[in-house]
């Protein structure tokens, strides 16, 4: 199930996507259209990526986000969706690109010549039923299992991967990227998700961006 959504912070989104998964590895989406390229970082622990670095990056001071793609997981015991909770997860993101990026960086809703584009997908989302009354929490199957303890009790963390790919103003393709990152915070088993669990992951994410950009552009 694939659904669109859009956000009011820029008029125009940056989709990021997300994997969500028991202890198994994160199966590619299919929204890249090619995965034969990435290659594993060799600053960033847990990202694959594929730059052509025979691009001249030194003009584009611009960057528009295409409207998010998010892709779900059929869940048989929630078939229903909550756009609220979407909403406040592209928000959320959205955020922490634009407190990276600007005011180095103009974020705009055309493109343009000296405009790069973001494409990225929140992918693998499996919706649960949400708690009643309370906003912050994300309602997804969002956990890791890290493992039970001797008492028996498994702790967890969230995981997240993003899938991007940044285009030119002709609609090339430049940067291609799946990043997976565990949150910082450990969670008892049948805790509930709030977007602090996730915050850090998408500010990491947006300052490796920033940090990419820049050295693409050979800004110091």
């Amino acid at each position: 199930m694939r659904i669109y959504a859009n956000a009011v912070v820029f008029a125009s989104l940056l989709s990021v996507s997300i994997a969500w998964a028991d202890d198994k590895p994160v199966e590619n989406s299919g929204f890249l259209n090619d995965y034969s390229k990435l290659q594993p970082a060799k600053d960033r622990e847990g990202v694959l990526v594929f730059i052509n670095k025979t691009a001249d990056y030194s003009e584009y001071t611009k960057i528009m986000f295409e409207p998010v793609q998010v892709y779900l997981t059929p869940n048989p015991d929630y078939k229903g969706v909550q756009p609220d909770v979407l909403k406040r997860m592209t928000d959320g993101f959205l955020d922490s690109f634009r407190r990276s990026l600007t005011p180095a960086y103009q974020l705009v809703h055309e493109p343009g010549s000296d405009v790069l584009r973001v494409r990225t997908a929140i992918t693998g989302v499996q919706m649960v039923n949400p708690a009643l009354g309370v906003t912050d929490l994300i309602p997804v199957k969002a956990l890791y299992n890290l493992g039970r303890k001797a008492t028996g009790e498994a702790t967890q963390v969230v995981e997240m991967t993003a899938e991007m790919e940044v285009l030119d103003a002709d609609g090339k393709s430049l940067v291609l990227a799946v990043a997976t990152r565990k949150g910082e915070k450990t969670l008892k088993q049948g805790d509930q998700i709030t977007w602090a669990e996730m915050q850090a992951i998408t500010d990491y994410w947006a300052k490796g961006f920033r940090q990419r950009i820049d050295q693409l552009r050979d800004v110091k």
